[in-house]
């Protein structure tokens, strides 16, 4: 009988053993999946599987190696195995996997959101007899502004900094959130110059059907004027913490915490996440109802809270069925 015990099983890494294929591990494995290409899911497996947009994107950060790319919905079958890769909606070609196996099912979710973003495939639900999702959203803490209001958030503070004569100084992560900001700083018509780690991702972007406004190079010698979009590692440069008329902002869901400006060093923390937050864990399970959950990368009271919900819940720490 095929159950989840004995479809996979949880060594420091997600592990389908009848396939020899690992999830998402930091360990260089014979065959990895990589839901999406942000250092802390990647390794330079011999094989990764992935969509065609992470391999681009891994290209860009790590010696070139093997992949077995499929596109999303394209079935991949393997022995008694059939795989899919779905929309995870966290960044450009991030995917859920599905792994069957005599009408048994699995779906790992990697990093994901529901709410739909004007740079990423919308998320994909997904029906599943078990769903190992991450959960780092996990607390009624997080529960996000609407997308829309995020967005108005910030353009609108860039373009009073600007009228004011004042230096806007956004950070985000290089890839992925980096580019949504410039989609919607650029789509508002502000004027953005783009530090270089940002920009070289934007190619991919634009390959699969993401425009963006007029953007210039970013010179630290010429910053007035414009928005200055740069990664999150700037944060630690000196060069803007001289300047007197200087504001920056940070891009995190984590902005929702109480001194949010003070952890990061910032001005200011505008809770632009790629992750689902407290409603959306809750929206997932309550949409797809997989008759077990693990749940990765979160708060253990969310796992409680499932399980007062009425679901088979547990943190994935063993490959044992959920209780």
């Amino acid at each position: 009988m095929t159950d989840s015990s004995t479809i996979f099983r949880f060594d420091r890494d997600l592990y389908i053993p009848e396939i020899d294929l690992w999830l998402d591990s930091r360990r260089v494995k014979p065959f990895g999946f990589v839901s999406h290409a942000h250092t802390d899911h990647l390794a330079r497996h011999k094989q990764i599987l992935c969509t065609p947009p992470t391999a681009e994107f891994i290209e860009k950060r790590i010696k070139p190696t093997d992949y077995q790319l499929l596109k999303f919905g394209q079935p991949l079958v393997l022995d008694d195995y059939t795989i899919s890769l779905h929309p995870a909606g966290h960044i450009l070609g991030s995917a859920q996997i599905k792994i069957q196996k005599n009408g048994f099912s699995l779906l790992y979710t990697g990093d994901f959101r529901l709410e739909p973003s004007k740079t990423v495939e919308t998320f994909e639900f997904v029906e599943t007899d078990v769903l190992i999702m991450e959960t780092t959203f996990g607390q009624a803490q997080y529960r996000m502004p609407s997308k829309q209001e995020v967005e108005d958030r910030l353009v609108e503070r860039c373009r009073h900094l600007l009228t004011q004569n004042k230096i806007p100084i956004v950070l985000a992560y290089s890839l992925g959130k980096g580019q949504e900001a410039l989609k919607i700083l650029t789509d508002a018509g502000l004027p953005v110059a783009v530090e270089e780690q940002i920009v070289r991702f934007v190619p991919t972007y634009q390959k699969y059907g993401v425009e963006f406004g007029p953007f210039e190079k970013f010179d630290r010698n010429n910053l007035r004027g414009k928005v200055n979009l740069l990664p999150v590692n700037y944060r630690f440069h000196r060069f803007y913490k001289r300047l007197s008329n200087g504001y920056t902002i940070y891009l995190s869901g984590w902005g929702m915490e109480p001194y949010a400006e003070r952890r990061f060093g910032v001005d200011e923390v505008i809770p632009l996440s790629d992750h689902a937050d407290y409603h959306q864990l809750f929206k997932l399970v309550e949409t797809i109802k997989p008759k077990e959950v693990y749940c990765t990368h979160g708060f253990p009271q969310f796992v409680n809270e499932l399980k007062a919900a009425g679901y088979r819940a547990k943190i994935l720490e063993n490959a044992e069925p959920a209780h």
